[in-house]
């Protein structure tokens, strides 16, 4: 069985666009990976929107050609807040959380759509905010009867 994953856009964007990344050749390595379809791939609809409004015109329909090609499922916002609802979690409440604890804003989304899905990882190069902060991301979500996540470096995995 396929391992399901949510790959953070930080991996696609340093494999397709930054060609000086001391990352590149593992982001690279991952991305073919996914592209042999050796994943399961889910993704959130809002991160493409976001990338859909990038200056950079080919950058932009580079990553959405990889997410179009090789994503199983895209999951939209409102089904995370469904989900929440669902198990009686404040969206609210569990943002601010996550704000708390220096999640950024635009990684608590990730980090529920992964917990929603129950993706097995969650594949990042964010040290900073994800990987390091990993322990207490679950705290969170298991405080909050969601399900935990494992994040991952595309060379863990």
């Amino acid at each position: 069985m396929k391992k399901k994953i949510i790959i953070d856009l930080d991996v696609v964007t340093i494999g397709i666009w930054k060609k000086a990344d001391e990352r590149r050749v593992e982001s690279l390595k991952f991305i073919k990976r996914v592209e042999n379809k050796e994943f399961e791939v889910v993704m959130l609809s809002s991160t493409l929107n976001l990338v859909e409004k990038w200056n950079n015109i080919g950058l932009s329909t580079s990553i959405k050609d990889f997410y179009y090609t090789n994503t199983s499922h895209f999951i939209d916002d409102a089904e995370i807040f469904n989900f929440l609802i669902s198990n009686k979690v404040s969206a609210s409440e569990i943002i601010d959380e996550f704000l708390k604890k220096h999640i950024k804003r635009e990684d608590i989304m990730i980090i529920l759509a992964c917990s929603f899905s129950k993706a097995e990882y969650l594949v990042t190069f964010n040290r900073k905010h994800l990987k390091k902060n990993d322990s207490v991301i679950n705290e969170i979500l298991l405080r909050n009867k969601l399900n935990e996540i494992k994040v991952v470096f595309p060379n863990e995995i």
